[in-house]
This record gives structure tokens, C-alpha cells and sequence, in this order.
């Protein structure tokens, strides 16, 4: 049996012809070269190479082994172009899922710093209600999921990774639209769109107002943040909703306050346990920390 070395060095010889180049291409002695020539000859039984005037000439049996080593080392190029394509992200989709508010604002700064490093990589992205989160994990229909909660299941691994915080959105009319901080005792008695009491948004929201000594009276209930900020663009009272949706674009008519004592939005990196993790999903996790830590946070 060859070593690679000696296959390295045969083939090396086959293709430069000589020894001397052979040397030079392996970046080795020519008396070194010949010398393990001749040790692979004594180890197979039989010649390589056929001296005339000083040429190597190969005989029958080193073609038929050079046909074979040449199978060998197109394996290996085939095995090195996968081990790039793998680097690079290529035929590879990643999947990923996240709550409303976070796929609309930070999630896309994510992926485009994760497509910068892995240019062949293509994406799957979905906006996630809270029902769907389990589901799309658990179910394997993704790799990684955001949410502003942490999904209660067995075979999902919940990290908190950051934290957003809840804000007023106003008519930019509205009274308090010049200040730069409110209580929620100064929006006491506003028209207040919100969400259910059983939702993460609802529940941080209920805490604010029983921690301020104010009663909760909600005029609509909606599952969005963003709907909530429509509804205040039209006139239609104010809105607690998370910073990550005041991040995104909004109509001029619509002013984000912050709270003198804001609740807080945390943000939860979810994944399946039982799904094996690539190096892209190592990468995005690094990616998804970095985003949120560099985030503004309020003065205060």
C-alpha cells in the first residue's frame, strides 16, 4: 500500500516528466525524489519507470495506476469544491422566522450582514404570530425563529439575546407630542389601542399601568403593533407599542414618545434541539447579538 506522500510524489513525476521538475513542484530535493522513487518500486514489485538516456519513461503498469490516482484526486477536488460551496453558504436555505415587529425592523439588518458573508445563500423568511412560533420550530419548518417570548416546548432551546421596550405612539398633534418623556399617568383616560391581556405585548402593558397605580381601559384591541400605529395616524387615540416598531418607517402624522419608566420587550433566539446546526446558523446567532446589543438605548 502507498502512502499519500508517495502517491503525491508519483503523480508529481508523471506529470513534470522528469525529476528535476517533479522536485520543484513539490518543493523538495531531486536525490530525495529519486530515493523514495525507488523505495515505491521496491514496495509494489515492480518498475515505475523504464531509464533511457536519462529519461524517465512510464511503463504499463505506472498508467494504470496513474489512471486510478487521477480518479483519487478528482475525488478529492470534488470533496474540496463542497467543502467551499459549504463555506460560502451555497445550496444552502436558511429559514427563518420572527415576530412581527422584529422581522420588520431588526431582522433584515441581520440577514443582510449574514448574506455579506455567505454570498450564495438563499433565505426563507417568515413573519410569525404567537401560535405559529412553536409550531414552525418544532416542526422543523425552520432553523431559527425571533420572538419577543419564550416558546414552551421540550425540543426548543429559548435564549434571551436582547430587549426592546415599550413606547407611546401620538398624533403628532396630540398634546404631548413635544415632550420628550410621558408617565402613563399623562395618557390616563386617552382613546388606547392594545392588546389582549394574554399576549407578551398585553401583559408587559398591564404591568406598566397596575406599577403606575392606573387603571387599564383599553378602546381597541388589535394583534398587531403596526396596526396600532395606523389606527393612531387616523386619529384614532394613542398606542403602547414595542421600540423595534418604532424603528420602522411611519406616516408623519404619528410621534414616538418614551416612557419615564418603560417596560421592558425582551427578545428571545429560539431553535429546534434536535435539529443539527450548520456554521450559518452559528454565524446569524453572533450576527443577531451584535444587532441588538448596538441598538440606542433610552437617555435617561
Amino acid at each position: 500500500m502507498l502512502t499519500l506522500r508517495q502517491i503525491e510524489i508519483f503523480r508529481a513525476i508523471m506529470i513534470a516528466k522528469t525529476v528535476s521538475a517533479a522536485a520543484q513542484m513539490l518543493g523538495t530535493s531531486q536525490p530525495g525524489l529519486s530515493r523514495m522513487l525507488g523505495h515505491m518500486e521496491d514496495k509494489l514489485r515492480f518498475r515505475l519507470f523504464d531509464r533511457t538516456r536519462g529519461r524517465l519513461v512510464p511503463t504499463h503498469e505506472a498508467r494504470v495506476l496513474f489512471d486510478e490516482i487521477e480518479h483519487v484526486y478528482k475525488g478529492f477536488e470534488d470533496l474540496n469544491h463542497v467543502i467551499k460551496r459549504l463555506v460560502k453558504g451555497e445550496d444552502r436555505t436558511f429559514r427563518i422566522g420572527a415576530s412581527p415587529s422584529l422581522g420588520h425592523s431588526v431582522v433584515p439588518q441581520m440577514l443582510a450582514r449574514l448574506t455579506a458573508n455567505y454570498p450564495g445563500l438563499t433565505i426563507q423568511f417568515d413573519i410569525l404570530s404567537v401560535e405559529q412560533a412553536a409550531d414552525y420550530l418544532a416542526l422543523q419548518r425552520g432553523d431559527y425563529a425571533l420572538t419577543a417570548f419564550p416558546l414552551d416546548h421540550p425540543n426548543i432551546l429559548s435564549s434571551r439575546i436582547g430587549a426592546g421596550r415599550m413606547v407611546c405612539a401620538v398624533p403628532s398633534s396630540h398634546p404631548l407630542a413635544d415632550r420628550d418623556r410621558i408617565s402613563v399617568a399623562d395618557i390616563a383616560g386617552e382613546q388606547l389601542q392594545s392588546f389582549r391581556p394574554d399576549t407578551p405585548h398585553g401583559r408587559i402593558i398591564a404591568d406598566m399601568f397596575a406599577r403606575a397605580g392606573q387603571e387599564l381601559e383599553v378602546a381597541t384591541y388589535i394583534r398587531f403593533a403596526e396596526t396600532a400605529v395606523a389606527f393612531v395616524a387616523n386619529g384614532m387615540g394613542v398606542a403602547l407599542v414595542d421600540s423595534f416598531t418604532a424603528m420602522q418607517a411611519h406616516a408623519e402624522t404619528v410621534r414616538f414618545l418614551e416612557f419615564e419608566e418603560p417596560g421592558v420587550l425582551p427578545v428571545y433566539m429560539n431553535r429546534n434541539l434536535e435539529s443539527p446546526r450548520a456554521i450559518i446558523g452559528e454565524t446569524f446567532e453572533e450576527i443577531a447579538r451584535s444587532v441588538l446589543l448596538a441598538l440606542p438605548r433610552p437617555k435617561p
